[in-house]
């Protein structure tokens, strides 16, 4: 009787290794890990096994998360039906997280693909192999928090001592290549310093930022170590207000709630630091009164029709404690200058427009035929016409929480133009707020 021929099983090697180190070598970790579990594929050939020729290398990628462009292209792979069977010379190659390994496991198995680590001796397709798995990522994941905690340790006594820690480049500061101590940048220094200076003047970082880009500056100009180019962003309030809070700037290294004396010059005095902070806390204090209404009736619904960026409910207090409440553009709100023909909105006159235009748009011929022909809209007509034409009546017997509820459920988009506004209505959501006002009114009668 002849034998029968073992199935053929599509084998993927997937290695990894943490950092770009030795990488360019001929023959490098990389290659080591595919050539061990290629030979141990070639061992199992009387089972089945057999080596796809595709490449699953993760070279200077951390195994302590899953955004890896190889592990993704292996996962791709697999719900194509092209693998069945996933080998790593180690188990901690394909990751450190046991709550990752075991969402990769569960993806496995609902694919049927079975895992297999060449050193450790494991199949997840036996039992014994499922939990030696377990015990062995248990003990991956314990070696992962220990290495994390003493990265941990090591930085935090790194600062105390007056060291930076790399991070983001800093706008006045430039890393020597050698020594990786901070050395001031002379020419951004002076940016640095015409930003406390004038914000102790203007008292707003806008203004400030809209003096630096009149000036032509930028932010930082940097290359990686991979070569990658970033140009100086413009600099914005934001940014502004970065730059004024960071110690850095005054010769300290911040670590959390503290700070410690660095190694680096200070660029800004401890003078000007304290009154630069003394404004920014008034300032603070000043805001904090000018808070806007928890509920807006139109939160998310009003956009700009020059720019199209969204429109925020604002507010000031004028004489006599006097609050005037305004929409404006926040597109425009972030640029130094403002290039938006729609400054600010009195809500007042804008929520008696919206009004009125809903009145009027529910009522139209066009509008009513629309709705009418729509198979899921079960509100006769005239309902809708008497529920609408008195809106004006109806919104102000409203607490703000019914309000909001009814602009949320019948509008989609307000666009506000300089001489106009559109109104785009949600018939699903208008359907839905009638209907449940008919089951209501139906069981008020009976």
């Amino acid at each position: 009787m002849k034998e029968n021929t073992p199935k053929t099983l599509r084998c993927a090697i997937y290695t990894r290794k943490s950092h770009e180190l030795d990488l360019e070598q001929d023959f490098n970790t990389l290659d080591a890990q595919r050539d061990a579990s290629e030979n141990y594929i070639a061992s199992q050939k009387a089972n089945g096994w057999f080596c796809m020729p595709e490449r699953y290398d993760d070279g200077g990628f951390s195994g302590g998360n899953l955004n890896r462009p190889a592990l993704q292209r292996l996962q791709d792979d697999i719900r194509a039906g092209r693998i069945d069977i996933v080998v790593v010379y180690k188990l901690d190659r394909l990751t450190r997280s046991l709550m990752d390994f075991s969402d990769l496991q569960e993806f496995f198995d609902s694919h049927g693909v079975s895992f297999v680590s060449v050193t450790q001796e494991i199949n997840t397709s036996t039992s014994a192999g499922r939990m030696m798995m377990n015990i062995l990522m248990t003990f991956a994941q314990y070696e992962r928090e220990v290495i994390a905690e003493r990265v941990r340790d090591k930085i935090a006594a790194a600062k105390k001592r007056g060291k930076h820690c790399g991070g983001y480049p800093v706008l006045g500061y430039d890393s020597d290549p050698v020594t990786k101590k901070l050395i001031v940048n002379p020419e951004e220094a002076e940016t640095v310093k015409f930003v406390f200076e004038r914000y102790l003047v203007l008292g707003s970082a806008k203004e400030v930022a809209r003096e630096l880009e009149a000036k032509g500056c930028r932010g930082k100009v940097w290359t990686t170590r991979k070569g990658v180019r970033h140009d100086g962003q413009k600099i914005n309030s934001q940014m502004i207000y970065r730059i004024l809070n960071n110690p850095l700037y005054i010769g300290r290294v911040p670590h959390r709630a503290t700070t410690y004396p660095g190694e680096h010059d200070a660029i800004i005095t401890q003078e000007t630091w304290d009154a630069v902070h003394t404004m920014l806390k008034s300032n603070l204090n000043h805001d904090s009164t000018r808070r806007t209404p928890k509920i807006n009736p139109f939160a998310g619904k009003v956009f700009c029709g020059s720019c199209g960026g969204a429109m925020t409910l604002s507010h000031t207090v004028k004489s006599k404690k006097r609050r005037y409440s305004y929409y404006i553009c926040l597109e425009d709100q972030k640029r130094n200058f403002s290039i938006c023909p729609i400054r600010r909105i009195p809500a007042e006159a804008f929520e008696k427009l919206v009004l009125s235009e809903i009145g009027t748009l529910f009522q139209t011929p066009t509008m009513l035929a629309e709705l009418m022909s729509r198979d899921d809209f079960q509100i006769p007509a005239g309902i809708l016409q008497e529920v609408l034409k008195n809106i004006h009546g109806v919104w102000e017997v409203m607490c703000p929480a019914e309000r909001c509820k009814l602009m949320q459920a019948i509008i989609s988009r307000i666009t506000v133009y300089e001489d106009r506004i559109t109104i785009e209505p949600n018939i699903e959501g208008l359907n839905t707020l009638l209907a449940e006002a008919g089951m209501e009114k139906e069981n008020e009668q009976n």
